[in-house]
């Protein structure tokens, strides 16, 4: 745990959470059946059939360290490489370089290779709503220029700035500063700012280009 102490988890965003991701999840379940098959085809059609199905990964939610989970939407060839020569993986890196197998593009574009992530909400590692969680080489980083919110707060599958496909200008800072000045107010205040970045994020969904 990082100081200063983060701020409470309000039982009103924890139940939120835990009803809507539970749901989400068992609404989801066909589709996440669907994806696990379709990844674990490509995997062996491109000759690797025991290439992992999901990709687990050292982040910071709430100062805390834990194994975020997604889809294993990468050419896992890249990523034994990079391991092998001690090469810290960025994900976005990876994202932008193209390192993706077929399905991964495809669920990148829709958002829905953060899916597996749900598990880590139910778990309470993670909030349906914060702060995207950050490797522990971007986190040093941010945590030299001040308190990031990361580390007050559970990280969340989306937020203010993932919510805006346009920010207009609105870093992800100022924006998450303005989540964190509503988190302050605590309980339902929390949950009703939670279902509007939500809705925001949904509308993004539908544009299917990407978060």
């Amino acid at each position: 745990m990082l100081n200063p102490e983060p701020l409470p988890v309000f039982w009103q965003k924890r139940f939120f959470d835990v009803v809507v991701g539970g749901l989400l999840l068992v609404l989801a379940l066909p589709l996440f059946i669907l994806f696990t098959a379709l990844i674990a085809l490509e995997h062996a059609v491109r000759g690797r059939p025991f290439d992992p199905l999901f990709y687990r990964e050292q982040r910071v939610s709430r100062g805390v360290i834990f194994r975020l989970c997604k889809f294993n939407i990468f050419d896992q060839r890249v990523v034994e490489d990079m391991r092998s020569r001690n090469i810290f993986i960025h994900t976005k890196d990876l994202e932008h370089m193209g390192q993706l197998i077929v399905v991964g593009k495809v669920l990148k574009q829709i958002y829905l290779d953060e899916l597996p992530q749900l598990f880590n909400v139910l778990k309470g590692e993670m909030s349906l709503v914060g702060p995207r969680p950050v490797n522990l080489e971007v986190f040093a980083r941010m945590y030299e220029k001040g308190v990031p919110s990361v580390a007050l707060v559970l990280g969340g599958m989306t937020g203010s700035y993932q919510s805006y496909k346009n920010t207009r200008g609105r870093t992800a800072a100022t924006l998450e500063a303005a989540y964190l000045e509503q988190y302050q107010r605590g309980g339902w205040w929390v949950v009703l700012a939670d279902i509007k970045i939500i809705v925001r994020t949904l509308k993004v969904l539908l544009r299917a280009k990407g978060v």
